[in-house]
C-alpha cells in the first residue's frame, strides 16, 4: 500500500510563509470540498466484508470495496464480516481499493470549554481526520487545522500515519466567530521531550553502570541515548588500547553498556565511559 501523500499535497515543510494564512488554506479546502458528495474526511458506515492478515475490507456504499489496516485496531480485536464501522476514505492505494481509516463521531460542539483551553494554554485531545493541503484536519470537538509544520514530524510518510490516531495538542488560533481553530502538536511533543529529560537528568547518578543506544559516531566519540538523554562517550573511554576512530569499534544504532564518570548538572553534560567497566 502506498504511503504517499496525493501528489498535489505539499510535504510537511509547507508552512505559513507561504503567504497563505492557516485560516486561507482550511478556508480553501473547505470551498473546494463543499460540493462533492465523497469528501475524504466525510464520516462513511462501512460493512465489513472479509478480514485478511494485513487488511480489513469493506463495502463502503460505492463500486470498489475499501481497506482498512489491520493495526488500526490498536487493542487487537478484530471486527467480523457483517459489522458496521464508521470511517472515513483517505485515498486510493496500488490495488485500486479505497485507502480508510476509522472515523472517531465529533464530540458535541463545545466553544467555551475551547475558549478557555485557548486562553490557559491547556493540552487537550483530539483525533486526525485527515490530510488536506498544508496539514492535517483534527476532531477536537470541532473541526481544527493543525498545519504540518506543527504535526511534530519530520516527513510526508510520519505525517500520513497520524491520520486515525488520537493526539494531544495545544489551540493556537480560535475565532469562534468562523469556526477557525488552529492546533499545534509539535509545541506538546516538544514540552513532553523536556520533562523527560529533565526527569532522567534527575535520575542519572555518577557511578551508575546504564544501557545506552549509539546515536551519532564523531571523531572524538559517540553520543550515547542513556533513557532519554544523551552522553558522551569519549573516545579515550571506549578501551584501554589505542583507537583511531570511534567508528573502528562502535556503529550508530548498537546497544551498549557504559559507566556514568561524570555529570555536569549546569551544562547538562554527561561523560560516559565504556572501558571503566
Amino acid at each position: 500500500m502506498s504511503n504517499n501523500l496525493p501528489e498535489s499535497q505539499p510535504t510537511p515543510e509547507t508552512t505559513v510563509e507561504n503567504n497563505e494564512s492557516f485560516g486561507e488554506l482550511l478556508s480553501q479546502f473547505e470551498k473546494s470540498h463543499s460540493h462533492k458528495k465523497d469528501d475524504d474526511t466525510k464520516q462513511r458506515e462501512g460493512t465489513v466484508i472479509t478480514v485478511s492478515a494485513e487488511f480489513v475490507f469493506l463495502d463502503v456504499g460505492l463500486k470498489i470495496e475499501g481497506a482498512l489496516p489491520v493495526a488500526a485496531f490498536k487493542d487487537g480485536e478484530l471486527p467480523k464480516a457483517g459489522d458496521k464501522l464508521p470511517v472515513s476514505i483517505k485515498g486510493r492505494n496500488e490495488e485500486g481499493y479505497y485507502e480508510l481509516s476509522l472515523f472517531k463521531i465529533a464530540q458535541p460542539k463545545d466553544w467555551s470549554s475551547l475558549e478557555r483551553a485557548f486562553e490557559e494554554k491547556a493540552a487537550i485531545t483530539g483525533t486526525v481526520t485527515g490530510a488536506i493541503k498544508g496539514g492535517l484536519t483534527v476532531d477536537v470537538g470541532v473541526r481544527a487545522f493543525m498545519p504540518a509544520s506543527r504535526s511534530g514530524v519530520r516527513d510526508a510518510t510520519e505525517m500520513e500515519k497520524l491520520v486515525g490516531q488520537e493526539i494531544v495538542c495545544r489551540i493556537i488560533k480560535l475565532d469562534v466567530a468562523d469556526e477557525d481553530v488552529v492546533v499545534d502538536r509539535r509545541v506538546v511533543v516538544e514540552e513532553q521531550e523536556h520533562a523527560q529529560r529533565e526527569q532522567r537528568y534527575s535520575q542519572v547518578r555518577e557511578g551508575d553502570v546504564v544501557q545506552g543506544t549509539v546515536r551519532s559516531l564523531t571523531e572524538y566519540g559517540a553520543f550515547v541515548d542513556v533513557g532519554g538523554v544523551d552522553g558522551l562517550l569519549h573516545v579515550t573511554d571506549i578501551a584501554w588500547n589505542r583507537i583511531s576512530k570511534p567508528a573502528d569499534v562502535l556503529s550508530e544504532g548498537q546497544q551498549v553498556e557504559v559507566k556514568v564518570l561524570k555529570i555536569d548538572s549546569e551544562k547538562r553534560r554527561i561523560s560516559l565511559g565504556l572501558k571503566q567497566l
